[in-house]
């Protein structure tokens, strides 16, 4: 990043940050204050008895300061650097050159380009003013070129008074550093007048009493002597910076730990940084070793900190003078903790487990694959997790680890990919490790609206499937589904030995994040609480209709990412139907699964039905994700200090939550089982197939029938036993396809999916010689430009065509039109630019135009009096950011249509490859534009 003229670049390094922490599927924080802002007190609030008077004045010198003989410009007169300070937020000083003196007491100059640090140093007047508000310390932003200096050093510098940061603007909030720099007209003049003099730190203290409490120490030399721990570490790995919270890690209000509000956590609390401008910094400052066992987790403690108070970044923020000492206050724990019980049920929320990438290619090395919501179309822009291959196979080491340290007999997954393909891979790679079959998956297939789905794995040998899977049907399924699009699944299952049984529920409700801006707003329990109370509600209506089923099974075990903490309503409102909140068995202290913005609490809960309740011998939560840095994950973007190792910590954001059952013996109970699978696409007119790979009837029964209805009408196929079964759709549209398998009980098992059909694609021979495009040019900014040709032996009326332009390649309607005018001579182009463009991209007789301004992922039609005679990428399918293909991309490129190629391609609904008739050319090429040649 280019900085401004005379500011510090260190400056840049969080600005960041509150972007950054936008809340993520799963994410918590109440509140709505964005990390780590400091905010004054809220009428009413009561705050902290902490006057400022607390704190330990900066000590007097006893000594007179020493003679500077350097000299003084006229209109920089000698100032004190309190009077630069001023009582306020920013200076009373500002834009006016100004000459001060002062002790050294922070070097954080840069030293070439191997050593950077804040691009200069901090200094504070030896004799302090009598006025408790200003501060004595002020930055000197001193560029490579400018005097060094050492701590201790007595120094003169002439300059001119700027404030960084924020201090105008809509919704601005004083959040600036005061700074002595140079400019053109007053550049800065640094002298050293003598060394070795001491300052000692100034005392502070937490909590502060509010927002403006630290400002008069800002640049000042600091130390807190109080007992910190670490409370949020999300930005160590990428700005070396953490933040430190009096008293412990802190809480989130709703969370029941602590009486603490949320405004007094943020007066608690202070951000550690590393007197660094570094962005990814090799090493990660203040890990506890350097391999990949190095960790500092949240709650490790601190008995002091020493350094420079500054402010800036939305945070005040300590730059150290002496390397803190941490306490490994929370150590690691290699194993999952013990549970006493004969079976052992988690959740797990994955973390966006996803076998097909957001760069289009999948785990078994197809590209130019998507992902879907649900049945919708397919694109790579839906994809989530891992951006490659390297980086997913470094996150299912993690995963696997992690579920295998748990050893669970059930499992259920939050965050997993939206199909049984990302199950199953996930299976696999388990039962790799812990060995083959050890694990089962329920085969839940396609369901709801999002790419995510929840999913339950089990270990066969020590419980049984009691029937199919279940999801929520009706006004059940409506209200839960309409927040988020993801259904809980529930499944029936008995114990190997005594048969005892229950359900198992799986949950994941919607996230407090992408906050609107009206409606159901964060209200003290985060966004969309209100839709998240809904799907409580919903869930209990499902439950009450699961215990009714069958055989009246109401042992109920609900698990999963609730994302409520443990007071809030939608917590509350399934505790009133008498479902014990399971985590409230543990000690207070070790009831959270998740961090966000330094407040740990519970999103991921167990809740266990009323009969369910006395049968439930242990709870616990296995530690391995909240309290780790970020850094430490899989992935691999921001990484120049790669820690990675495939352990299960950090393997996911949230920590998994682990139960132990002792059931009650039950009397054995048969239901059957069906499994198929059902292809989320077909076309008309072309043979669609599912497969039938489990049909069990259960049991001593036999089966008596098993059909599948293919939801179009024609009447439901009859399947003899597992195997495939086809259909030919007649018309477009989307049907619910449901395979039932019928035992000789009259027992019914049911696996349902939709189908979208779609329309075959007509592939269209090219027609006569006609127009078509032959340069595409998308280059940096504005340059865009699109070429067309006139391979025809005469003078072409342009009044007949038309260009349209598809944004995200989305089908209907194109997002802008251009209708050409004139003739094109034979053999000549016309090139259509961005007004905006360059004169480079504007041969003579260019036409600007609002149809040229696409990006890599849009597509581009050309028609002939409505029909379409060459097409640029693929119309009604999005491919994320580019259409890519043998080493020819569509991003910030220049494509060449190739010599042999005379005609336009008629076919805009086809997969486009643009390898095939493009040539390949750097970014902002354009000296092909105007004339184009044909073999």
């Amino acid at each position: 990043m280019t900085h401004p003229a005379l500011r510090p670049t260190w400056q840049f390094k969080a600005l960041a940050l509150t972007l950054v922490l936008a809340l993520t599927a799963c994410g918590g924080g109440g509140g709505g204050t964005s990390f780590p802002l400091i905010p004054g007190p809220s009428a009413g609030t009561t705050q902290p008895n902490t006057p400022p008077s607390t704190d330990t004045p900066p000590p007097v010198a006893e000594q007179p300061p020493p003679t500077c003989t350097a000299a003084v410009p006229a209109n920089a007169p000698v100032t004190a650097i309190s009077s630069v300070q001023g009582t306020g937020d920013t200076s009373p000083l500002a834009t006016q050159p100004v000459t001060v003196r002062g002790v050294v007491v922070g070097d954080f100059q840069n030293t070439g380009t191997t050593t950077v640090k804040l691009n200069g140093f901090f200094m504070q007047q030896l004799v302090p003013d009598a006025d408790p508000l200003t501060s004595e310390g002020v930055f000197v932003y001193a560029p490579n070129s400018a005097t060094r200096v050492a701590v201790g050093d007595f120094v003169q510098v002439s300059g001119v008074v700027t404030e960084f940061g924020q201090t105008a603007g809509a919704d601005a909030k004083p959040d600036s550093l005061t700074q002595i720099a140079g400019t053109t007209a007053d550049p800065l003049a640094i002298s050293v007048c003598a060394s070795g003099i001491a300052i000692s730190p100034t005392q502070i203290t937490l909590p502060v009493a509010n927002e403006s409490t630290l400002e008069r120490y800002e640049g000042m030399l600091v130390e807190i002597a109080q007992p910190l721990a670490v409370t949020e570490l999300f930005e160590l790995g990428r700005y070396g910076q953490m933040v430190l919270a009096l008293n412990g890690r802190q809480f989130n209000a709703t969370n029941g730990n602590a009486a603490a509000t949320h405004v007094q956590n943020l007066l608690s609390r202070i951000v550690l940084d590393d007197g660094s401008s570094r962005q990814n910094p090799n090493p990660i400052p203040y890990l506890s070793a350097a391999g990949t066992d190095g960790t500092r987790r949240i709650g490790d403690t601190t008995q002091k900190v020493t350094g420079i108070l500054s402010h800036n970044f939305a945070a005040y923020r300590i730059q150290p003078t002496v390397a803190p000492v941490f306490a490994q206050a929370n150590p690691r724990s290699s194993t999952a903790p013990v549970v006493s019980g004969p079976l052992k049920v988690a959740s797990f929320n994955v973390l966006n487990y996803f076998t097909t990438f957001v760069n289009g290619e999948t785990s078994s090395g197809q590209t130019g694959q998507g992902c879907s919501f649900g049945t919708g179309p397919a694109s790579a822009a839906n994809c989530r997790g891992a951006n490659n291959l390297n980086e997913f196979q470094r996150q299912q080491a993690k995963i696997v680890a992690a579920i295998a340290g748990l050893d669970a007999d059930v499992v259920g997954l939050m965050e997993i990919q939206n199909s049984d393909v990302a199950t199953n891979d996930l299976l696999a790679a388990l039962n790799a490790k812990v060995g083959p079959n050890t694990y089962a998956a329920v085969n839940s297939g396609v369901f709801g609206t999002d790419a995510i789905k929840v999913d339950i794995l089990y270990k066969p040998a020590k419980v049984q499937r009691v029937g199919n899977a279940v999801l929520p049907t009706g006004t059940d399924l409506a209200d839960y589904t309409a927040a988020s699009g993801r259904p809980p699944l529930a499944q029936r299952f008995s114990a190997v030995g005594n048969n005892g049984g229950f359900w198992f529920v799986v949950n994941h409700l919607k996230s407090k994040g992408s906050c609107p801006t009206t409606g159901d707003i964060d209200q003290g329990q985060g966004c969309f609480n209100l839709a998240r109370t809904q799907q409580a509600n919903a869930l209990n209506s499902f439950v009450a209709k699961l215990k009714a089923m069958d055989e009246d099974e109401t042992d109920v075990l609900m698990m999963g990412d609730f994302n409520s903490y443990l007071l809030e309503d939608p917590t509350k409102v399934l505790e009133a139907a008498g479902n014990e909140s399971l985590l409230k068995r543990m000690p207070a202290d070790n009831r959270y699964t998740y961090v966000f913005g330094g407040e740990t609490g519970a999103l991921d809960h167990a809740y266990a039905s009323a009969s369910l309740g006395s049968q439930v011998s242990g709870v616990s939560v296995w530690h391995i994700n909240a309290d780790e840095p970020t850094a430490l994950d899989y992935n691999t973007d921001f990484t120049t200090d790669d820690r990675y190792a495939p352990t299960p910590f950090r393997a996911s954001d949230h920590d998994p939550v682990l139960v132990a059952l002792t059931l009650a013996a039950d009397a054995a109970v048969t239901q059957p089982i069906v499994s198929a699978s059902v292809p989320t696409a077909a076309k008309v007119g072309e043979a669609y197939s599912v497969n039938i790979f489990e049909a069990t009837p259960g049991g001593a029964t036999t089966l008596t029938s098993l059909a599948v209805d293919w939801g179009d009408g024609s009447g439901a196929t009859t399947a003899p036993g597992t195997g495939t079964v086809t259909h030919t759709y007649a018309a477009a549209g989307t049907y619910n396809v449901a395979t039932t398998l019928t035992n000789s009980a009259g027992q019914t098992a049911t696996q349902s999916g939709s189908v979208n059909v779609s329309a075959v694609v007509v592939v269209v021979p090219p027609g006569a010689p006609d127009l078509f495009f032959s340069e595409y040019v998308e280059g940096t900014a504005s340059n865009k430009a699109i070429e067309i040709y006139n391979p025809t032996a005469s003078a072409v009326d342009l009044s007949l065509y038309t260009v349209r332009l598809y944004s995200n390649g989305t089908a209907t309607p194109p997002t802008n039109s251009q209708v050409l005018s004139g003739s094109l001579p034979a053999g000549g182009v016309l090139v259509l630019a961005n007004a905006s463009a360059t004169a480079a991209f504007k041969p003579a007789g260019t036409l600007t135009s609002g149809v040229v301004n696409f990006n890599g992922d849009d597509a581009l039609t050309l028609e002939k009096s409505g029909v379409v005679i060459d097409r640029f990428g693929q119309v009604g399918f999005d491919p994320g950011t580019e259409w890519t293909a043998g080493g020819v991309g569509t991003l910030n490129r220049t494509l060449r249509r190739k010599p042999d190629i005379k005609a336009g391609d008629r076919n805009p609904g086809l997969a486009f490859d643009p390898s095939v008739q493009w040539i390949g050319l750097p970014e902002d090429t354009s000296d092909g534009l105007g004339a184009h040649t044909v073999n």
